[in-house]
Order: structure tokens, then sequence, then C-alpha cells
């Protein structure tokens, strides 16, 4: 079919009263778990904000829906969930009473944007969709979309207007000019061309201007004229619709990631990887303030009064600021960018996670936050802190990362304890021997390397004993066996080799996936080994022969995580949203976990196998009940 319906969606009615009482009002706490979840560390990752039209409440594009923050207190109101993938964008509708979601599960949806019910799904699209706009009359929404498309959506019949082809790259900004006669689209790098439509007769309008680099956001001045672009090259371009001519370019030090014009049109304000909002005079182009951040800036929002800007940030805050002052009124966190691994301490009652250059730990059970260490390297702005792993006394942490050092931390009082230098490429896994007298670490370098810990002994940091060569691509796993007599490592180049720690020498190299190997897992009684591939499939090893004892196949794509639990019987396994548990001696799909947006990239086991702990990259942390699941086996 050429015209596809605008599919309408009513939700069922919820009580009267309570809608009465507060249209956002939190149906079940905490928002939005799914029946199997206990509870969630983390909010998501934002990734765009913006202001109700009349400036009481903010509404945050996240990994893990759309939030609702009151602007007065801070305090959450709702969690509207529904998206199968991560939110990109919000905008409303002119009379302020509708507004529009982008998500990466290839839809749009529309909103009430005073009781917060889902209206209707906009449905066509062939991949993600990053931008929604709608025209000034409300008549038509505009998505851009990966499939490289623009596509165009009459409101008022519930149809599929056009699709707009022209685009050769993924459209990643879509905006009406005031007046509703041009649309305006751009895409990312290679294709440079900003494009400009009607959107009445959906036909390009034969002129477009020429950027120099991936244009992340446009937006059209109050007046109609001046069409104002964000950049990956760290600059702020202003051009002349009449003349199509470059009027000025503003240079940051960090590339663009949002540009908002000031309700007065006025003062552009732009958010940046330099940690900046940055205000410019849009008549002379002179930097007016910035307002400081503690990492890089997100996306910035004006209130409809122009006197308040909110923005929000990589490490996990949205804060409100008051322009004149350029004092920060209050602030909004638990937005975590990405986590990146998990580790339990032996005790079992802390959970600590690695995000971008900060190592948290939590209380596992409430989910509170109990203290935070930063990694800040010498020469690193920040640094993803790839992997985490306790020692067997629960004492000591260790992480890797992006900068190419192992470090060991002190549990109990956070002090830094020293680094182990050394790899020449991101280290991707860390992981203690059995026994706390030895640190392996894989690179990117395609080199595994065992470090001597000395026990006991006031500088821990001890040489390198072993570096371990023979994989061709990056090391993306390692894992000691339960006596830790060796050493298994998985890699992008396909394979899982296994390693004699004490001697260096390879064993065996175990072949079986077509794809990189990215999780390795003893089973713990240390028979089988367990490797996820981004091909899609799990491998179950016999450890001493190598042979290959079977392949768990019906995940989509992307194996990033796998767990045993506690008795072996059952194996856990994260790929891009979902969580299988697969009975391990039988090879059946128990039961399928759905909850996250995005890859799993971490999976752990309670001590007593009734819970199961995933960090994904839609920067939240789930804790699962497997009580169900576990008397049923």
């Amino acid at each position: 079919m050429k015209i596809l319906n605008l599919l309408l969606i009513i939700l069922p009615l919820i009580s009267g009263l309570c809608l009465l009482s507060n249209a956002f009002a939190q149906m079940n706490a905490p928002w939005g778990l799914q029946t199997d979840t206990k509870n969630r560390i983390g909010k998501g990752k934002v990734n765009e904000i913006k202001y109700f039209p009349d400036g009481t409440k903010l509404a945050v594009a996240s990994t893990i829906g759309s939030w609702i923050y009151d602007v007065q207190t801070g305090e959450p109101l709702d969690l509207l969930t529904g998206h199968t993938g991560p939110v990109n964008s919000i905008a409303f509708s002119p009379d302020g009473a509708t507004f529009a979601t982008a998500s990466d599960d290839n839809t749009a949806w529309l909103w009430d944007a005073n009781t917060g019910e889902h209206k209707a799904s906009v449905v066509g699209h062939r991949d993600d969709v990053n931008a929604v706009a709608f025209s000034p009359d409300g008549q038509l929404l505009a998505t851009g979309s990966d499939d490289d498309t623009v596509g165009l959506w009459d409101l008022n019949t519930g149809e599929w207007k056009t699709r707009l082809e022209g685009h050769t790259e993924h459209v990643y900004s879509v905006a009406f000019s005031p007046d509703g006669e041009v649309l305006v689209s751009s895409a990312a790098w290679r294709d440079a061309d900003i494009r400009f439509w009607n959107p009445r007769t959906a036909k390009p309008l034969g002129i477009s201007i020429e950027d120099t680099n991936w244009v992340e956001r446009i937006v059209y001045a109050p007046d109609g004229r001046t069409l104002v672009t964000g950049d990956t090259d760290r600059t702020i371009r202003f051009w002349d619709l009449g003349t199509g001519e470059l009027l000025r370019a503003l240079d940051s030090d960090g590339d663009i990631n949002a540009v908002v014009f000031a309700p007065d049109g006025k003062t552009v304000a732009s958010a940046s990887d330099d940690a900046l909002v940055s205000f410019w005079d849009v008549a002379t182009g002179k930097l007016l303030k910035t307002l400081e951040h503690d990492a890089s800036v997100i996306s910035v929002a004006y209130a409809p009064d122009g006197k308040t800007v909110a923005s929000a940030s990589e490490d996990g805050k949205i804060q409100f600021w008051d322009i004149a002052t350029s004092k920060s009124l209050k602030t909004v966190t638990g937005h975590a960018f990405h986590v990146f691994s998990l580790a339990y301490s032996p005790d079992g009652n802390t959970l600590v996670s690695g995000n971008v250059s900060k190592i948290n730990f939590w209380h596992l059970e409430t989910g509170k936050h109990l203290k935070t260490i930063s990694v800040q390297p010498e020469h690193f702005r920040s640094e993803n802190v790839r992997s985490v792993a306790y020692s067997p006394d629960g004492s000591i942490v260790a992480s890797g990362g992006g900068s190419s050092k192992a470090r060991l931390w002190d549990v109990k009082t956070g002090r830094f304890l020293g680094t182990f230098a050394g790899h020449k490429g991101v280290i991707s896994s860390v992981a203690f021997s059995p026994n706390g007298r030895m640190l392996a670490s894989g690179s990117h370098d395609n080199t595994v390397r065992l470090w001597e810990i000395r026990v006991g002994e006031l500088y821990l940091i001890g040489d390198v004993l072993q570096i371990l060569t023979g994989h061709t691509e990056k090391v993306a796993a390692v894992a000691f066996s339960s006596y830790g007599n060796t050493l298994a490592s998985g890699s992008h180049d396909n394979t899982i080799r296994l390693w004699d720690v004490q001697s260096g020498d390879l064993l065996e190299t175990l072949v079986g996936h077509t794809g990189a190997v990215y999780t390795v897992v003893y089973s713990p009684d240390g028979s089988t080994i367990a490797s996820g591939s981004w091909d899609g499939t799990v491998c179950l090893w016999d450890s001493q022969t190598g042979e290959l004892l079977q392949t768990l196949r019906g995940h989509t794509r992307n194996i990033a995580s796998v767990a045993f639990s506690p008795d072996g019987g059952t194996l856990a396994c994260g790929n891009d949203d979902t969580i299988h548990l697969w009975e391990v001696q039988t090879g059946i799909l128990l039961h399928s976990l759905t909850g996250h947006t995005d890859l799993v990239d971490s999976l752990m086991y309670s001590s007593d196998g009734k819970q199961l702990v995933s960090g994904s990259r839609d920067g939240t942390i789930l804790l699962w009940d497997l009580t169900k699941w576990v008397a049923d086996r």
C-alpha cells in the first residue's frame, strides 16, 4: 500500500478519580517496571528535553521512555512507556494539547499532553525515527528516519501523506518554517546538503544549502528569515534563507548537540561536548555567557518566559538555570549515560557499576546509591569504565577502560591503589584469579596480560607475569577457571582461546562462532565454557577437551553477556534488548525477560539464584525476580 493508515491505539480508561486528582499520576512504583522486575537503578540516558508550552512541566526523551517532571519541584510526575526502543526526540503541537515522540522502534507516537494518554502510533518508516516536528497549523507531522527519508503525515485523515526521498544518509533533523510553507531537513555527514521541501505538494523546492559537516540540529528563527544549524565540526552557522548565504559561523570547543532560539528570537543557546551551554547574540554573533557543566551537554531548552533554561548532560543530570544570574536553581539526577559493566560484591549486598568516568556502588535491594569513585585519566576528558571486578575477599575493585590502564581501588575508602600500565589499547575486560593474587586484562591491542597482585603488602601493584599473544583482533572478554589454572579469552577474531596461567602457553583454540566473541564465562563446576557472539549464538564448550557441546540459537543478534546460575542449570544471555534464560542440559528456552531498550552488556546472578541483575546501554540496571522460574525448574 502506498498510503499507510495512522494506527490509532486507544489505551484502556483509567480511574476517573485518579485523572482528576493528577493527570500525570504515578500508576505503579517504581515507574514503569515489568512484571518480572523488582527494581530499577537509573532513569535512562537523556536524548532531548522540551518544556511544556505552559512552562509548568518538562518532557524528557530518554532511552526507557518519556519522563515528565514538575518544573517547580524537580520531581517526576510520570514515565510514559510503550515504545520498544529509545525515545530520541519530542515535539509539541502548536496548541499544546498533543506531543509527539520519535523512537528507535521505527515509529512516532502521539500523546495527550494533559493526561499522558497514548493517542496514536505513526507507523511506516523502515528504520529508527530520529526527529519529529509539527507544522505551525497542527495539520501535518514530519519525521526524519535512518531509512534516509522524511515522512509527512496528515493528522486530519490519519494517513501517510508521502515519503520525501532524496537524502542519501540518515535524516537527523526536521523543522517547519514559522509560516508552514517550507519543511527543511538535514542528514548525516556524507549527505551534507540541507534540503528544502514544499510540505503541501510534497515536492523539493529546488534549493539546498551545502553545509560542511554532519548537521545535528536545525532550527528556524522566529521571523523565518534565518536558519541556524549545529554541526559536528564544532560550529554554529547562521544562513540567510532569502539568498542561501552563510551569514556567520560561530566556533565552539566541542561538537554541537543542540541549538535553540530564545522565545524573543534575540538569542540562541547551544549545547556542546565541551560541557557548556553557550548563549549567542543573534544580531552580532557575540558570545554573551556560558553555563559550565561537569560533562558533555546533550540538550538545552528555553522556558516559555525566556528567563530560565533547562539542560541535560552526560553525567545523568538535568539542571534548571536562571539565565540572568547564571545560577543553577535545581538539579535532577539519575539519568546515567551508560552502564558498561557490573560486578556483585562477594557478600551479595552491593553492586558496582562501570559508567562514564565513574564507578558507582549501589545497595542491591533498595537501589540506594552508596558512593562514587571518579575515574579521570590525565589525558582523557572522560573514560568509559568498560569492566569492573571484585576481588574474592571483596576489599578491592579493579577497573579497565579507555585509558589502556587497569586500576585497583579500595572498596571501603574509595582510595586509588595503583595502576597496571602496558596495554596499547582500550581494556575491555578485567578478572581476578580465584585466590586474588592475579588480575587478567583483555585489550583492544589483541593481547591478554596477567598482573601480579601483592596481597597483604602496602603497595599492591606487582609485575606483569604473562603477556598472552595469539588473537588477531581485539580481546573482548577474559575469565578464569574455577581453580585459576586456566584462562579463557574471547575475541573479535571469532575465537575463544584457553591459556595455561602459569606458563602462558596456548592450550586450545575454540572455533565455531562466525562473529566477534564478546563474552565468555565458566560454569560453576568449571566443566563448561559459555561464549556469546555478535553472530547471535551462544556456544557451550567442554572446558577440558574444547569440544563444542551445543549451540543455543533464537536470539536476534549481538550477544554481549552470559551468566550461569549458581547451580549451573540455567544460562542467562543478554542481547539487543532482551534476556533469554536457557536450560543448559537440554538447550530449551525457558523464558525471555523484556524491559531494557538497548544492548544488555552485563548479567549477574545472586548467590541463591533467585535474582538476576542486568546492566544495559539504555542507562539502567534492572533487578529481576526469578523465584517463579526457579520454582518451575
